[in-house]
């Protein structure tokens, strides 16, 4: 008895859906066999890329001096005899520590260290702070003059800025104008202090330097001709500003700085 044959599109259909089911197969096992690759070789990217920075980094820490220690910059500084150095670099060690009072001696004792061309030294009695003025600073208060000095405490330098005016009376100060060149400079001086004679009367203004008094001090160092006009409540009165006052302000900035000092304190 013989079978009866299967339609064409029975057999047809059979195939397709076979065809639909198998299809996909070979695609997973590409797929998955490509994304094992691919993933092994951006490991491998990765793993070289990491081994390449580290010993980037490594290389560069190598060849990166250290740091010298402050200290031994100090001593450095001192042996070559480039003692602004010294006195700047000391500022930056601890002050409690005994590596600071061992070189703050020897700094002290070094005469080197102290010798300051047109510069003299100067304590009022042996309990008062050392004292560094130029040579062409009055002696007393019962002179005019305009200067900057440095007062020496506990090792360290700081910089004063001083006025002054004498007569046979009293100007009740109340401020200074100042001309270098074309430049004028406006102090108000409000901490006036004075001091009689018997025939005299001594005004001065003696404060730590600031930003005003900075300002002038460059002006007139630069200044071929400056003036200084004292302002008073019973009058004023103007006098020329010597070349010996204006070079003592250089000489003594110079001798700050050869004593480890700046002015980045009060400059903008």
């Amino acid at each position: 008895m013989f079978k009866k044959p299967m339609p064409e599109e029975t057999r047809y259909t059979i195939i397709l859906l076979i065809i639909v089911i198998l299809a996909p197969i070979p695609f997973f096992f590409l797929n998955k066999y490509f994304n094992k690759d691919t993933s092994a070789l951006l490991a491998g990217k990765e793993k070289e890329k990491t081994v390449i920075v580290s010993e980037a980094e490594k290389a560069d820490i190598l060849t990166k001096p250290a740091a010298k220690p402050v200290t031994q910059t100090v001593r450095e500084a001192m042996s070559q005899g480039d003692y602004s150095t010294a006195h700047l670099q000391l500022s930056k060690v601890p002050k409690d520590s005994p590596e600071y009072e061992e070189l703050r001696q020897q700094l002290a004792s070094e005469p080197r260290a102290r010798k300051l061309p047109g510069v003299r030294k100067e304590a009022v009695t042996t309990q008062s702070p050392l004292r560094y003025l130029d040579e062409s600073t009055p002696h007393d208060r019962f002179s005019d003059g305009l200067y900057l000095y440095l007062v020496e405490v506990s090792g360290s330098v700081w910089p004063k800025f001083c006025i002054q005016s004498v007569g046979k009376r009293a100007l009740d100060i109340t401020g200074f104008r100042i001309k270098a060149d074309g430049k004028t400079i406006i102090i108000p001086a409000l901490a006036i202090k004075s001091e009689r004679s018997p025939a005299k009367v001594a005004e001065y203004y003696d404060v730590p330097v600031d930003q005003q008094s900075y300002d002038a001090m460059q002006a007139l160092i630069k200044a071929r001709k400056a003036s200084l006009t004292y302002l008073g409540r019973s009058g004023e009165r103007v006098r020329e500003i010597t070349d010996n006052e204006k070079k003592g302000l250089g000489r003594m900035m110079d001798a700050y700085a050869a004593l480890g000092g700046n002015f980045a304190f009060i400059q903008h």
